[in-house]
């Protein structure tokens, strides 16, 4: 448990503005983003690395102690994060690709684990200055560059009207059949495609009702803004409704997933025929 979550808050914001303006210095000269690619073929800018240094940094600082796992290090041998009872997880720009293609829908994204559960999350907006933090037993809040933070909540389904957010790369053809599946059961379906951990937190925020990802993640990608979500009421789950757990194994990639905002509907029954021919 967290013993003053307005504090680490107040901590964590900090070093979220710090790394968020190092993005936006190199953001407005694209002659410095010099984007090269990983093992995996994702992208890595400057930006990614110059954010990484300002948070580990900036946690190193507020507990020494503490291991951080950040995307731009992922040296650690699985027989020592194992070990991990309590641990930071940092992607210090989620949405490389949406910093490439300046649409400013990128994010800083820090959660702190604890026995493989998401127990305080913070997704930081370099362009907007906004900031979504918060947990399950802490409730969540969405901070303005400017004024005061508002509780976040998410909000009644208005069935059959229904918000669905959507990446705008990954995944679209594996969605068509759960698309089918949401419309024969009444739903009728309005699309918003978005970037990074922006989508859990359009949900958290009451602006969307569903997120189904179908696309490759990593454990990185999701905690921060699982944290969100859950404070807010909604719950991030795979796709046979368990929640996302954290390093409870030797890859760091997440099973497929979903977000929903307002469980007291029966999506199980409306997802069975897509869940059921869905490949394993």
């Amino acid at each position: 448990m967290i013993e003053n979550p307005s504090k680490l808050a107040r901590e964590l914001g900090r070093i979220c503005y710090a790394a968020g303006e190092v993005i936006m210095r190199i953001y407005v000269r694209p002659e410095l983003w010099e984007a090269s690619e990983k093992e995996d073929a994702s992208p890595v800018t400057a930006a990614d690395l110059a954010a990484n240094q300002v948070i580990t940094n900036g946690l190193a600082q507020l507990m020494p102690r503490l291991p951080v796992l950040t995307e731009e290090e992922v040296e650690t041998a699985w027989s020592a994060r194992r070990q991990w009872a309590r641990y930071w997880l940092v992607d210090p720009l989620d949405g490389t690709k949406e910093f490439l293609a300046r649409n400013g829908e990128f994010s800083i994204n820090i959660a702190l684990i604890e026995h493989g559960q998401t127990v305080f999350g913070m997704v930081h907006l370099p362009v907007s200055g906004v900031t979504y933090y918060g947990s399950r037993h802490y409730g969540s809040f969405l901070q303005p560059r400017e004024g005061e933070a508002r509780k976040l909540q998410t909000r009644p389904l208005n069935w059959p009207k229904m918000n669905v957010v959507t990446s705008h790369r990954h995944g679209q053809e594996k969605l068509k059949p759960l698309f089918e599946a949401l419309e024969a059961a009444g739903a009728e379906v309005k699309h918003l495609p978005l970037g990074s951990s922006l989508k859990l937190c359009r949900i958290a925020e009451g602006e969307a009702d569903f997120y189904p990802r179908m696309g490759p993640t990593c454990e990185w990608d999701t905690a921060a803004a699982q944290a969100v979500v859950e404070g807010a009421g909604g719950r991030v789950l795979d796709w046979s409704f368990r929640s996302l757990v954290y390093n409870q194994k030797p890859e760091l990639l997440n099973p497929e997933f979903m977000v929903i905002g307002d469980l007291n509907h029966p999506w199980q029954e409306w997802l069975a025929p897509f869940v059921i021919k869905k490949p394993n």
